[in-house]
């Protein structure tokens, strides 16, 4: 009798492999998602009529009305300048460790090390999740995550804090009473010049609730000048980046060195190839756009030994993404610090006027 054929195993990635667990399966009928995603299917469209079908088509084109001009983009250093100080720092909020390091690495750097003005990165949620290091307990795990985020925040020049709120441990990161008292007496204590947070579209709930934290302490604070950046994150990208930060070498190599202070991530996901990657295609875009356009209706500054860029949306008031759903905490935030959102009703009044999306400092 001929022998059988050897069956090959398949091969795991090695930090798996170390924890010598199979790989988990769904039960028969087990969806990941509670809430399954329904598709409705029309089968039977209905024609529309010639009115009908002007005013389909007077909505739809509605939707791009008042987004500016094509290919504005601005030097996030000329916004910066004037809202940074001696006493008013360039804020940083990561919600989990290497979130400083992956978003903005090269900027924060430049304004610690090169330009040293402050510069603060906060550790919103100092948690255990996601170390492959099973001999190790929960807080030895979070205390492992809090020595790379220092060790990062040291390579970077910046001033590392550690909020430690308590709804990292509740259902949905729900903040406490104490968690917001923390946020807004930080805030009215450091007044940040500039912030840096997730965009709106992220799609982990830890950035989410970063955001909106963010806005508490703009508002609590009463902090209606400062400059709001949106930074890029894997988990959100960008939806209008209108503001970049160009970066050479150098500084590529000191973040690549940031991220690789976080290693118990590193042997899960390395994001040094792919942050290098994204930022020297940003970096090919910001090219083409200099050469094919005019950034911020001006001259782009001629500086070829650049190799990528970091990409950042500034935040100004829109009214119409404070109607969106889910509304954007920022956007609501800018708002009720400009007196653009009534206290008593939540929304623009109908006299506002429609504002364009121009990247001007947040409050002007």
């Amino acid at each position: 009798m001929a022998p059988k054929p050897r069956m090959e195993r398949s091969r795991r990635p090695r930090h798996l492999s170390r924890q010598n667990k199979p790989l988990a399966r769904l039960p028969p009928g087990r969806r990941i998602s509670s809430s399954p995603i329904t598709i409705p299917m029309n089968t039977t469209p209905t024609p529309l009529t010639a009115d009908r079908r002007k005013w389909a088509f007077d909505q739809l084109l509605g939707t791009i009305k008042g987004c500016g001009s094509h290919g504005q983009l601005v030097d996030v250093r000329d916004l910066l300048r004037p809202v940074l100080g001696p006493d008013r720092p360039l804020v940083m909020l990561c919600p989990h460790a290497d979130d400083g390091a992956i978003t903005a690495a090269c900027l924060l750097h430049e304004y610690a090390v090169r330009r040293g003005l402050p510069v603060v990165e906060v550790l919103v949620f100092a948690g255990e999740r996601n170390v492959a290091a099973p001999w190790l307990n929960d807080q030895k795990k979070i205390t492992v995550r809090e020595g790379e985020f220092r060790l990062e925040c040291n390579v970077l020049g910046a001033e590392g804090v550690c909020w430690n709120l308590e709804c990292y441990n509740r259902p949905g990161y729900e903040p406490t009473d104490a968690d917001l008292t923390k946020v807004v007496d930080w805030f009215t204590r450091r007044r940040p010049g500039a912030v840096i947070v997730p965009p709106a579209n992220d799609a982990h709930v830890a950035h989410r609730v970063t955001r909106a934290l963010t806005a508490i302490g703009l508002v609590g604070a009463g902090l209606g000048d400062a400059l709001v950046l949106s930074g890029w994150t894997p988990w959100g990208p960008l939806p209008q980046p209108n503001a970049y930060f160009t970066y050479d070498g150098e500084s590529e190599r000191t973040k690549e060195w940031a991220i690789h202070c976080h290693a118990s991530q590193v042997l899960l996901t390395d994001y040094t190839q792919y942050c290098s990657h994204l930022g020297r295609a940003y970096a090919a875009l910001t090219r083409e756009w200099a050469e094919g356009h005019s950034l911020a209706g001006r001259a782009h500054r001629k500086d070829d030994r650049f190799v990528g860029v970091e990409l950042f949306q500034v935040e100004t008031f829109d009214p119409a993404r404070c109607r969106s759903y889910p509304p954007d905490p920022i956007q609501l935030a800018l708002g009720i610090l400009s007196g653009k959102i009534a206290q008593e009703s939540g929304e623009p009044g109908p006299a506002e006027p429609a504002v364009a999306r121009q990247p001007v400092a947040a409050g002007v």
